[in-house]
């Protein structure tokens, strides 16, 4: 290597975060007969595969600025709740929740039930200075990533978390720290239909609102915020739909049914229609729980998301979470088991939409156990231990973590090197194409065989196409620059490494899990997406010409915004088959992932290694 070679850092790459500075190198057919929309398609696929280049190289940059050693293991997120003492609901199921999905819990209590699964019999609610000495007592001495707000019976309960939560956001703005995540579960009514709070109380809430990110209303909440007092008159033209008789419960916490809950919405419609009123009139995203319509005899069980844009003249953006109604009267907190799991998993993802579903496959999972737990003689608790959750990490970004060493191994080894710099024998990068002609071979069978077994039609159609890609343009580019070069295009014998990281792959895909089999050939694209990123940086840091280099059309072809856009796709598959998963599940898939970067670095060394 001359003396003028830079070592490349693969872990250090620059944030682009104008994609615009990123050659594409994919080019439109310059054939006359193409129509105005066939190029405007493939402009719109060169954009959106450019944009890929960006989100990828800000997640590496993410993951890499939490490797600090200062950054906490875990996520903190706090539960300002009410208690259970059968331990389905309020402070009770955040903490479990919040163990489910890996988070470490904060709590501060704002009222202590009798209750069980057939219902409240007492409240008593603690004193606001009580309850603000515990919010005090955590932000003092805590950071919080994010909170969860439900119970608050009472007017002066709060007023005090209003005020607590307005000087921690001023304080967190003023030291530049991350804004916690504020999920606010607006405690009005039960599934049964008792009403929990005053009317003074409700009337408080509602100022409260406004500083939430997000609300999760229940059918019967979700009319009572659309006709609330303080904002304007209700624009819904929906009629009412139900009513329930006035019936004080027993004890002494003046909770009773409703005098007449008008507009509360019977279908997907109605609650979508609400929603979107909801979420105008307060300036916050709304998750409205179609649980009620499920317990009413629907066998679907539809919730709907409302994000507004705050852009003027911007409609929301509307998602329906859908799935499947679960045949069980066992539900008891599954009110407050969604929105402490929002809380624990917004952080962990890019949006609301990808938030909410994960939210919703889990809670699916947790009520479809609930009737083998066998608690209480009424409506009981879910299953919070039906899956595992091993770290508060996104399984790429626990992947990117333990990887550290084996990138560092990469963005050093001589090979790498000296491909960039044009420097490496011919013979040595022929050597490496034979091997990766018989890789791709099988590699690309994997795909195809991810492909039949995926569930989902898009990921069905991704690997299909991933199968096809790899076929069409790596063995493509191999027997160009065999001819180019004057190496003979036959296959050569596979090597003792090639074999082994192929074994490897096919252990993990004998199993026949789908998830495994994705995880198995995820480095692949990631490992050579990086390499090739920056590879291309360093072209222009060098200005290097790869019209007249050796190894030009390979360092394009990995440096491509498709590239990028498929290796984000895997990777996005890769954690939301992480996040559903069992714990073995995730462990096999860790395994799976880890294995095959180690066989990437012994695959790129191969070629210099024959000669040691």
């Amino acid at each position: 290597m001359n003396d003028t070679t830079h070592s490349a850092d693969f872990n250090k790459i620059p944030n682009y975060s104008d994609t615009n500075d990123i050659e594409n190198t994919t080019t439109t057919s310059n054939n006359d007969s193409a129509t105005t929309a066939d190029k405007n398609t493939t402009e719109t696929l060169n954009d959106d595969s450019a944009q890929a280049i960006g989100t990828l190289l800000d997640m590496q940059q993410r993951y890499d600025n939490d490797l600090d050693k200062t950054k906490p293991s875990r996520l903190r997120v706090l539960s300002i709740e009410g208690s259970d003492p059968i331990g389905g609901a309020g402070t009770m199921a955040d903490m479990k929740a919040f163990t489910a999905q890996g988070v470490f819990g904060y709590a501060a209590m704002t009222s202590v039930l009798a209750q069980n699964t057939q219902g409240v019999t007492d409240i008593v609610n603690v004193e606001p200075s009580f309850l603000l000495a515990q919010l005090k007592a955590v932000s003092d001495d805590a950071d919080i990533d994010a909170m969860k707000i439900g119970m608050l019976g009472t007017p002066e309960l709060v007023d005090t978390v209003r005020g607590w939560l307005v000087e921690l956001l001023k304080d967190y703005q003023a030291n530049d720290k991350p804004k916690p995540t504020v999920v606010l579960d607006p405690v009005m009514y039960a599934k049964s239909g008792d009403r929990l709070l005053t009317a003074e109380a409700e009337q408080a809430l509602g100022t409260l609102i406004p500083l939430a990110d997000i609300i999760t209303p229940n059918a019967m909440e979700l009319a009572a915020l659309d006709t609330m007092v303080n904002g304007a008159k209700s624009n819904s033209n929906i009629p009412c739909t139900a009513s329930i008789e006035n019936q004080p419960s027993d004890g002494n916490n003046q909770t009773n049914k409703s005098t007449q809950l008008a507009q509360t919405p019977q279908s997907c419609e109605e609650m979508e229609y609400l929603a979107k009123s909801v979420a105008a009139r307060f300036g916050v995203a709304v998750y409205a729980k179609g649980g009620a319509l499920a317990l009413n005899g629907s066998k679907e069980c539809t919730d709907i998301l409302v994000v507004p844009t705050h852009e003027n003249g911007k409609e929301p953006v509307i998602t329906r979470i859908e799935g499947a109604a679960v045949p069980t009267q066992n539900v008891h907190g599954t009110g407050d088991t969604l929105s402490s799991t929002l809380a624990a998993l917004r952080p962990q993802c890019e949006d609301w939409a990808e938030t909410a579903k994960r939210a919703k496959a889990w809670m699916t999972g947790a009520i479809a156990a609930a009737d083998s737990l066998h608690v209480g003689h009424g409506h009981g608790p879910v299953d919070f231990t039906w899956q595992h959750s091993p770290t508060g990490l996104s399984f790429t970004e626990d992947y990117w973590r333990r990887t550290k060493e084996t990138r560092e191994r990469i963005a050093t080894m001589p090979f790498i090197e000296r491909m960039l710099d044009g420097t490496l024998p011919l013979d040595d990068f022929s050597f490496y194409l034979h091997q990766d002609d018989i890789y791709l071979t099988d590699y690309t069978s994997l795909l195809a065989l991810a492909s039949s077994r995926a569930a989902d039609p898009h990921e069905r159609a991704f690997f299909a196409d991933a199968a096809s890609y790899g076929l069409e343009e790596g063995l493509t580019f191999h027997r160009q620059w065999y001819r180019e070069y004057g190496f003979s295009v036959e296959q050569a014998p596979v090597s003792e490494t090639t074999a082994a990281y192929l074994g490897h792959e096919y252990r993990f895909t004998d199993t026949g899990s789908y998830p495994a089999l994705v995880a198995v050939v995820m480095p692949c694209y990631w490992v050579y997406s990086v390499i090739g990123q920056e590879m291309e940086h360093q072209v222009r840091v060098r200005r290097l010409d790869l019209d007249h280099h050796p190894y030009g059309l390979w360092i394009r072809m990995y440096a491509d915004p498709g590239f990028a856009s498929r290796t984000l796709e895997e990777l996005r598959i890769c954690d939301r088959l992480a996040a559903e998963g069992t714990m073995a599940d995730y462990n096999r898939m860790m395994d799976a992932a880890l294995g095959s970067t180690e066989h990437e670095y012994r695959f790129f060394d191969q070629a210099l290694a024959r000669h040691q």
